[in-house]
This record gives C-alpha cells, structure tokens and sequence, in this order.
C-alpha cells in the first residue's frame, strides 16, 4: 500500500448545512492516524471559514465513512441542546 498517496489525501473538510442559520456551517475534518481515523467537529463561519465554536476531535474511527457518521452524529447532539 502506497502510504504517501494516502497521507496526502487528507485532511479532508466535509461541510454541514445548519438550518435557520445563514452565517454558519458545521464542518469536519477527517484525518488519518496510522491505521484508524479522526474526526474535529467545528462550526465555522460560511464565508470565511474560521471557527466560530470548535465542539470535538473524536478519535479511533474505523473508517473514513465512520468518522464522516459520528462527526454528524457528534455535531446534531452538540446542537440538540440549543433547540427549544
């Protein structure tokens, strides 16, 4: 397995749409770390990207896929608690 290929694929950003907030996205960044994943869970700003509220780094996913599933699972309980 080519390691370095690997390597330079990531890090990699997924963006989550936040309803009834036009200013703000959730985003997750997934990165490899030896033989399992990580994922830092944030909520930035659209335009700018810079972190508005960091909410998680979660560590010893599975999978990409896994890590992209708690990293959304993560960010929904995160933002749950707002909801009224």
């Amino acid at each position: 397995m080519n390691y370095s290929k690997i390597l330079d694929e990531f890090p990699l950003d997924y963006f989550v749409p936040l309803t009834n907030n036009e200013n703000l996205e959730g985003r997750l960044t997934i990165n490899k770390l030896g033989d399992s994943f990580s994922v830092e869970i944030d909520i930035v700003l659209k335009e700018s990207k810079k972190i508005w509220r960091h909410v998680d780094i979660l560590y010893n996913r599975e999978s990409k896929e896994d890590a992209i599933d708690q990293g959304v699972s993560r960010l929904s309980k995160y933002l749950s608690v707002f909801k009224h």
